[in-house]
């Protein structure tokens, strides 16, 4: 057995004997910590995605009213302009 892979084992082997031990006391002894934590946390991502979505709405709303401003303004254009575009008719 290579030095190199009797390394890996030993550490391998020492992490999951420090996981299985914190899933089992580490994390009963955490969970008064990691509560207000992890609730934190999710209130935090409850309050961003809510301000996402006003974000959102808002340009929504302002890309609409940019729309209905250019919308207008071409049918000025088009309306007010002094040029007639008739199609050219053949006599038959």
């Amino acid at each position: 057995m290579n030095f190199e892979n009797g390394r890996n084992i030993l550490a391998g082997v020492v992490i999951g004997v420090v996981i299985s031990w914190l899933a089992r006391d580490g994390l009963h002894s955490l969970a008064p910590i990691a509560r207000p934590v992890i609730k934190r946390t999710m209130k935090l991502a409850i309050l961003g995605y809510e301000r996402g979505r006003e974000m959102a709405a808002h340009l929504a709303e302002t890309v609409s009213d940019l729309a209905a401003e250019v919308e207008a303004e071409t049918k000025s254009v088009q309306t007010s302009s002094s040029y007639i575009i008739t199609p050219d008719r053949q006599s038959e």
